[in-house]
């Protein structure tokens, strides 16, 4: 599924066009007959004033809890995962690792990071530009760059039984800096069949 998202409001509206090109893989193909959203801290309505995902300097991170009505074979998780705010020292600019835990247990831990940005200034020419000739879309950040799109990781979760489960995102968000803050925008999608 593929999607836009314009982070501005503009009187006149936006138009978007996508050319979508299929290419044959040789990854391996999981046929999935279920998609359950399970969570997503992105701000769409930020216009509307709603808040940052900032609940990851908390212990607890994200916590959610779903009941499956039948078993689930072969379970994955697709999580998207990126780091904003902060200057320097914020979780944009920051490696921080992200870890899930299913049912209690961790299940999967990773540092999420693109460090390819730079090859991309020429998709940003508004972005902000620097007296010693660097670019701001030219600095690695936390797994996303300006202009890019940002891939989801397929995490293995093995066979779900049917019932009550849990899953948790922790993340060590870092402190604020006066008005500076750093956020997470995290969304996760159960895949399986039955």
């Amino acid at each position: 599924m593929d999607s836009t998202f314009i982070g501005n409001y503009d009187k006149g509206g936006h138009k978007v066009s996508l050319e979508i090109t299929i290419h044959k893989s040789d990854q391996t193909i999981y046929k999935n007959n279920v998609a359950i959203p399970l969570f997503n801290t992105l701000n769409i309505m930020e216009m509307a004033g709603q808040d940052y995902s900032t609940m990851f300097d908390k212990d607890k991170g994200l916590f959610v809890e779903f009941t499956l009505k039948k078993d689930i074979k072969n379970a994955q998780l697709r999580y998207i995962t990126t780091g904003h705010g902060g200057w320097e020292d914020g979780d944009e600019f920051v490696p921080k690792t992200n870890s899930i835990f299913l049912d209690g247990k961790m299940t999967f831990s990773f540092v999420p990071w693109r460090s390819d940005c730079g090859s991309y200034r020429l998709y940003n020419p508004a972005s902000g530009n620097f007296p010693d000739g660097l670019s701001s879309s030219d600095l690695s950040r936390s797994n996303w760059c300006p202009g890019t799109v940002t891939n989801p990781d397929f995490i293995p979760l093995g066979d779900l039984k049917a019932g009550k489960h849990t899953i948790q995102i922790k993340i060590p968000q870092g402190a604020s800096e006066g008005t500076s803050f750093s956020s997470w925008n995290v969304s996760g999608v159960l895949l399986g069949y039955q």
